[in-house]
């Protein structure tokens, strides 16, 4: 490895893990500022607040990597073009693509890392974060914003149960259209039970016109279905957790994910949608940080005067630009107009092109 790749590799890196640090600090101490006076009126352990933002700390890490690469990426190229010693190595016979080669494999080490921390990690310290956030910093919070009819309820409950209802009536404290499926240790669907209504009578599930399977591991149904007008279930979980511990995508691994799409195939078109479209942004999201270096380099090195201020301005735009056209194509794909494959990947397309173009134009 070449001086200038460590001396790159280096910087970025020193650059990169202060304006990580730095972003973490600056997001939770702003959470921890919007439940200050709850902290302080309802005396809210410390233990539970450095609990919370221990298992938050995943999740929120991912979400600033590109941020972070974004600046990085600014400084260091910026840094060099004001030197001139992108001009001197270019002179030299060094092309544009060579000088950036180092950011690029930091770029894909850290798509790396964010994959498996966000597959891996992030899910369980996500659903354990919100548990803590519900019970913990927000369970004195008023309920009357509470709304009555919620759509779409997913529920993971205890003894290896996937409950979904289309509906969840708070007031009346009845599920409809509800299918629940057992697994097995290994998360093998073991049973399948539809019901078209089930009804909390204070101390447990009630469920209405119930139909129970039972599946091998394959997927096939073994013996005769069963049927009752009228069943009490054994599910722990009360009306409050189909509120607090909803089952949402980023809760889920991928394999998870992709098992609860195929679980819950011809649940709610508009649901699977959805989730179709989050399972392929669980990959898609992975490069951003990738992409963001090769948008962000060719605003770096512009050399015009007071180039440094308007290549951060350009780059930093490009990056939000970018943000913006994500939040737009997942829009569209949940919605309907994009397929999910493409709303979730036609973003890190037209960036990647762009900046491969402009970065050729640069060289």
């Amino acid at each position: 490895m070449r001086i200038l790749d460590r001396y790159m590799l280096r910087s970025f890196t020193m650059v990169f893990l202060w304006c990580l640090g730095m972003f973490v600090i600056i997001a939770v101490i702003s959470d921890i500022f919007s439940y200050i006076d709850k902290i302080v009126t309802y005396r809210i352990p410390i233990a539970s607040i450095v609990a919370f933002y221990v298992f938050y700390a995943p999740a929120l890490i991912i979400q600033v990597v590109p941020i972070a690469v974004l600046i990085g990426t600014i400084y260091i190229l910026g840094d060099l073009n004001k030197h001139n010693e992108i001009i001197a190595m270019k002179a030299s016979g060094v092309s544009l693509w060579r000088i950036i080669g180092p950011l690029l494999m930091v770029g894909t080490i850290i798509s790396g890392i964010v994959f498996i921390v966000n597959d891996r990690v992030v899910p369980t310290s996500s659903r354990i974060a919100q548990i803590i956030r519900k019970d913990e910093l927000e369970k004195h919070k008023s309920t009357g914003g509470t709304p009555k009819i919620i759509e779409n309820v997913a529920v993971y409950g205890s003894g290896n149960k996937l409950i979904f209802a289309r509906t969840y009536d708070a007031g009346r404290k009845t599920l409809e259209d509800i299918i629940i499926h057992r697994h097995d240790k290994h998360l093998n669907l073991i049973s399948k039970t539809t019901a078209k209504q089930g009804r909390w009578d204070g101390k447990q599930w009630i469920f209405y016109d119930t139909i129970t399977y039972t599946v091998d591991n394959s997927g096939r149904i073994l013996g005769e279905p069963q049927f009752d007008a009228e069943r009490t279930m054994d599910i722990e979980e009360r009306p409050s957790d189909f509120i607090k511990r909803e089952w949402r995508s980023e809760f889920m691994s991928y394999r998870e994910l992709k098992r609860y799409i195929e679980n819950f195939k011809g649940s709610g078109i508009k649901l699977l949608r959805t989730l179709e479209v989050e399972l392929h942004y669980k990959i898609s999201f992975v490069f951003i940080s990738l992409i963001i270096i090769l948008i962000a380099s060719p605003f770096a090195l512009i050399t015009t005067r007071g180039g440094i201020i308007v290549g951060v301005g350009m780059g930093i735009a490009i990056g939000l630009l970018y943000y913006g056209t994500i939040a737009v194509s997942l829009a569209l794909g949940k919605l309907g107009p994009f397929p999910a494959l493409v709303s979730a990947w036609l973003p890190n397309l037209l960036f990647a092109c762009l900046g491969v173009y402009l970065i050729n134009k640069k060289s």
